[in-house]
């Protein structure tokens, strides 16, 4: 009973705030959609995520409580945005982390074992078939594995060819450690490793954190959405990822809510 009146309660508040910002103005996703806003003034990736750089994005809360674990539990939980425009896919994550580890990939390196050390991983299904395995050849065109670490060593899938801040490259990513218990990434992807989605498509989609605390290699990854094992490579346990219109929502009218967060609450 308490738990339907909380629903009920949650369910007015969404109405209320639908109402007075407009329908057409209103995000609600389920714990396993999002839909990023198309921008004509993309971010600077430069590992700082910046208030005016993300303010159309909708911000996305990961924890232990709400994220889905693929392995192993740790105290680690973050926050990420997803926005495009006519050439790039942008994502962004703030972490919190008690125990920051960068110490088996060597730092700005390209290929090396990212998944030992405190980074995040961005998943995408570009053809949107749900495959088993994200690393079979014929998935390889469509989008796949993209890592940062927290001290920018990167690996990504066999369909990128480029990695650098070129206007042409496939990938680029930066990272930046604040301070003890928190790092901070940005990262751009080529449309085209994805078949080029438009406005109104929609991809498979996840990100998770690798998470290493006292060295070694990981204890943990936390998922956004997904069912174990093996989250990382199954497609068809991913979120989905539709491409929206033009932001045109004010900041303080936006809202994104999921099952997860309401779980959570």
């Amino acid at each position: 009973m308490r738990f339907a009146i909380k629903k009920r309660r949650i369910f007015v508040i969404l109405v209320t705030v639908a109402m007075f910002c407009g329908i057409s103005q209103f995000i609600f996703a389920g714990a396993d959609e999002l839909e990023a806003p198309m921008v004509t003034d993309p971010p600077v990736i430069d590992g700082t995520i910046g208030a005016s750089e993300w303010k159309w994005a909708v911000e996305t809360e990961v924890t232990p409580q709400t994220g889905v674990w693929d392995f192993g539990k740790t105290e680690v939980s973050y926050v990420f945005y997803v926005m495009y425009d006519a050439n790039y896919l942008y994502v962004a994550a703030r972490l919190t982390d008690d125990d920051i580890q960068i110490d088996s990939a060597a730092a700005g390196s390209i290929g090396g074992t990212t998944w030992k050390d405190d980074s995040i991983e961005i998943f995408v299904d570009g053809n949107h078939n749900h495959a088993a395995s994200a690393f079979d050849a014929a998935e390889t065109p469509f989008g796949g594995q993209h890592v940062i670490t927290a001290n920018n060593a990167v690996a990504f899938s066999a369909g990128v060819t480029r990695f650098g801040d070129a206007s042409d490259d496939d990938f680029f990513a930066v990272a930046d450690i604040k301070d003890d218990n928190h790092w901070e990434m940005e990262a751009r992807l080529l449309l085209s490793l994805f078949d080029s989605p438009n406005q109104g498509d929609v991809v498979g989609f996840n990100i998770s954190t690798n998470d290493d605390d006292e060295g070694g290699g990981e204890e943990s990854a936390l998922f956004w959405t997904g069912e174990p094992p093996n989250i990382y490579s199954n497609e068809a346990v991913w979120g989905d990822l539709t491409f929206g219109g033009p932001a045109a929502v004010s900041p303080a009218c936006k809202l994104a809510a999921t099952w997860g967060r309401i779980r959570r609450d």
